[in-house]
């Protein structure tokens, strides 16, 4: 059970601290400077610039949904490029600074936004989906490292969530207006509406992001801090594992050669990169010291299976209204909006009653056990359910998610050492996406299996090829005359969702019975980063006018 460790986080074994590293100090007057700490004006305008270029990014990766293979790919090329690049992403900014980071984050994303503009080949548009993805991450991760650096942890579940609202908005806005350009327009317009905030976020940030790291450096002693050799080998590993995670039972059986290779030598490459991580580098990228404690690990774990949960929910309600209830994209959007409307309203509660009460497990377990209700309320999801019923069903899930989504973040921080908070950020930020990433490979052959299974318990023809292209054939299943086949067939549709719910009720119950196991960390420490607002920050984390 949860319990109250003797001051801010137990200790890591000796092996895992460095010189480097900085015991992370509790605030002499907990609750009451800290706690009084409000945000300036140059903190108001970092927040609201995050919160704008953000906004852009989430509504690009709502709008992209879908189930076809050309959809598949555009949506799988931007996130592996996101999940490849976001554990270099804090050590980088650490040498070079946060605004040079976020800048180069930008103009990543700015390109890649003219290229799938201008493409007239699937080869065009993924290989701009891919520079989307290394400015998402970029952006994303920067978005979260910046606030660590210029709001205490107790007050960053609160002010956090402008970033998370902005988030909000455009998980709302980006169903709706995929929906209807789709319909209605050449899908390139997707893309143009992003030039506006792209332009707005690369004359903005270098005007109110004025962070300055403390240690000066010249630009060629910065090249030759970085971890060039370790960056290479984890990007090339963890692009071949994913590569080969993604794909398998989707494009090839799981025990082919397609998939086992590029899974295998990922996860070798993995392997020497913790290896390599842990005795070669003087700045090492990765830093096993964020998994300090059994907390830690175990909070890791469940950002993972969160990820994993978000997609999930996703993709398969999605795919579920589309097949079982074939209800239109423009449909399907605006209920995906009405599950948001409660999604990201929670977990910005969630921050403030974190912030007002310094605590963050209660938003953990509450969170998961409603998480865990819900995904056990799917299993209500069949042929005859009312849309409003189903929708009523998403809300409950939504409620948990949007606790884990604020409370997770900062449990990372907060077990963190004050100089692990920018890799514990990134750490947060891979794992999530990792967890996605099992949702695609993991999801899809739970789908299919059972899928198969009651396919041919029904005795329909061709149970195969239907499992093997579920999402192809929902065009030539809604095209069916009324009939025991076609009833068969939606049958087995359920019977797989129910599958794949199954498995979303093993792993959120599973991480619910682990969170107990976590301790308690304080949330009043002093604000310590290397990387200071310029002529604006006190040691204690308070703005000086």
């Amino acid at each position: 059970m949860a319990q109250q460790s003797p001051h801010d986080a137990s200790q890591p074994p000796a092996h895992l601290v460095t010189d480097q590293q900085i015991s992370v100090e509790r605030s002499e007057q907990a609750g009451g400077e800290l706690n009084a700490w409000k945000a300036g004006r140059q903190e108001w305008m970092i927040l609201l610039t995050l919160s704008i270029i953000s906004f852009i990014i989430a509504t690009l990766a709502h709008e992209l949904g879908g189930t076809s293979a050309a959809t598949f790919w555009t949506g799988t090329s931007f996130l592996l490029a996101n999940a490849a690049l976001v554990p270099c992403i804090g050590a980088v900014s650490d040498i070079f600074g946060r605004r040079e980071l976020l800048m180069v984050s930008l103009l990543f994303f700015t390109v890649g936004t003219v290229v799938c503009c201008t493409s007239h080949t699937m080869t065009q548009l993924l290989a701009g989906r891919t520079l989307q993805g290394v400015g998402a991450g970029g952006i994303q991760t920067m978005s979260y490292i910046i606030v660590s650096d210029i709001v205490p942890l107790r007050q960053r579940p609160k002010y956090g969530n402008f970033t998370l609202l902005a988030w909000g908005l455009g998980a709302i806005c980006g169903p709706v207006l995929g929906g209807v350009i789709t319909e209605h327009t050449t899908w390139r317009w997707l893309f143009y509406i992003n030039f506006p905030i792209c332009c707005l976020g690369l004359l903005i940030v270098p005007l109110t992001v004025n962070l300055r790291p403390e240690k000066k450096r010249t630009f060629a002693e910065n090249l030759a801090a970085v971890d060039w050799a370790g960056g290479v080998l984890f990007i090339a590993s963890i692009s071949s594992f994913l590569v080969g995670l993604t794909w398998a039972g989707i494009q090839f059986p799981w025990n082919s050669y397609q998939t086992l290779v590029p899974i295998i030598v990922g996860a070798v490459g993995l392997l020497l990169t913790v290896v390599y991580e842990k005795r070669v580098p003087a700045f090492p990228f990765l830093r096993v010291s964020v998994f300090n404690s059994l907390s830690a690990v175990l909070v890791y774990i469940c950002t993972t299976v969160h990820g994993f949960l978000l997609f999930s929910h996703l993709f398969y309600i999605m795919f579920y209204y589309q097949s079982i209830k074939a209800i239109n994209p423009t449909i399907v959007a605006v209920i995906m909006v009405a599950v948001n409307l409660v999604l990201f309203p929670a977990s910005i509660v969630t921050g403030l009653m974190i912030t007002r009460f310094g605590s963050f497990l209660w938003a953990v377990w509450g969170g998961l056990a409603v998480t865990t209700l819900g995904n056990g309320l799917l299993f209500l999801l069949d042929r005859d359910r009312s849309v409003a019923a189903t929708v009523f069903i998403l809300l409950v899930s939504s409620i948990g998610q949007g606790l884990l989504l604020s409370a997770l973040n900062v449990a990372t921080q907060t077990m963190a050492k004050t100089v692990d908070v920018a890799y514990a950020v990134t750490m947060f930020m891979f794992m999530r996406t990792l967890g996605m990433c099992l949702g695609v490979a993991l999801g899809g052959t739970t789908f299919q299996n059972v899928l198969l299974r009651a396919l041919e318990e029904r005795k329909v023809a061709d149970a195969l090829v239907i499992a093997v292209d579920a999402e192809s054939f929902v065009a030539r299943l809604h095209a069916m005359q009324s009939g025991p086949t076609k009833d068969a067939i939606l049958e087995s549709y359920v019977k797989g969702f129910h599958g794949v719910f199954s498995l979303l009720v093993g792993l959120s119950a599973s991480c619910l019975l682990a969170s107990f196991f976590m301790k308690h960390h304080t949330l009043d420490r002093k604000l310590d980063s290397e990387h200071k607002l310029q002529g604006r920050h006190s040691p204690k984390g308070d703005v000086s006018a």
